[in-house]
């Protein structure tokens, strides 16, 4: 009898210790970072898209950075983070455009353009659209005029194409320095003309710290800083390359020739 007793002890404290594991257990979860969107979380973590939506109750692909998603079936509601603005946030993916992301949220392309300060239809993944509210504050430039990395983008993105000059710094042709200069102007900031000259423009910022509209530079054959262009985002710059390079286009910083040529960035917009 004692034995009997002494076993339904032992089954009590295991039955307890299993009940206070199971409260302790934390859920599956994940923090929305920058550049982040659904399809990205699903492949990332491989809880489908919809599964992601019911759990959270999602009743649209609006994701805001710093929002807290519950992966798991089992897990407890949690308290979502503060959005970053007072206005609905869209994360852009790979194969967004304006148009279909009007659709998504009853707006017009022309009302998401104007929310976002955009002069084109060029969209780059991982970038935040206002898609509703109010406008955030503007970053303001050394100049005094606002301005924002996306605009820049935006703009450069206007002259894709367009073929490479020496000593080009309009539309029609562009060197290197020239374009981010002509870019940059449509702000009224104004850099050095050559590429070692904006190096010292704006302040030092790291690669990891890169943001959309810095410059990034690069010793190209050569010991000093002969080449620049501007962040895109996604390890990604603009910049107008070569004759043979097809004038204005993206590149990759990250790898292949430029990743081995960087030389470091510089913050113009802050």
């Amino acid at each position: 009898m004692r034995k009997f007793g002494l076993i339904c002890v032992l089954a009590l404290i295991i039955s307890m210790f299993a009940g206070s594991a199971a409260v302790m257990a934390s859920p599956d979860t994940y923090i929305v970072k920058s550049g982040d969107c659904l399809w990205s979380i699903s492949n990332s973590t491989g809880v489908s898209i919809n599964t992601i939506k019911q759990l959270n109750g999602l009743s649209s692909e609006l994701l805001q950075i710093g929002q807290v998603l519950v992966l798991g079936s089992d897990a407890a509601p949690v308290v979502q983070a503060p959005a970053a603005y007072s206005s609905s946030q869209y994360v852009i993916c790979l194969g967004d455009s304006l148009w279909s992301i009007a659709g998504k949220y009853g707006t017009t392309v022309d009302n998401l353009k104007a929310l976002n300060g955009l002069t084109s239809d060029a969209l780059f993944a991982g970038d935040t659209l206002i898609v509703s509210g109010t406008l955030p504050s503007t970053t303001v430039s050394r100049s005094g005029n606002s301005a924002t990395g996306s605009r820049v983008i935006a703009k450069a993105a206007e002259y894709l194409g367009t073929p490479y000059r020496y000593g080009g710094s309009g539309p029609g042709g562009f060197d290197c320095s020239g374009f981010t200069s002509y870019i940059f102007s449509q702000f009224s900031i104004s850099l050095n003309r050559t590429a070692a000259g904006q190096y010292g423009n704006g302040i030092a910022v790291s690669k990891d710290n890169l943001i959309p509209g810095d410059l990034v530079f690069f010793s190209c054959y050569s010991s000093s800083i002969n080449h620049v262009g501007v962040y895109a985002g996604n390890g990604q710059f603009i910049h107008s390359s070569s004759p043979s390079g097809g004038g204005v286009i993206y590149s990759s910083l990250n790898s292949g020739y430029y990743a081995n040529e960087y030389v470091g960035a510089r913050r113009i917009i802050r």
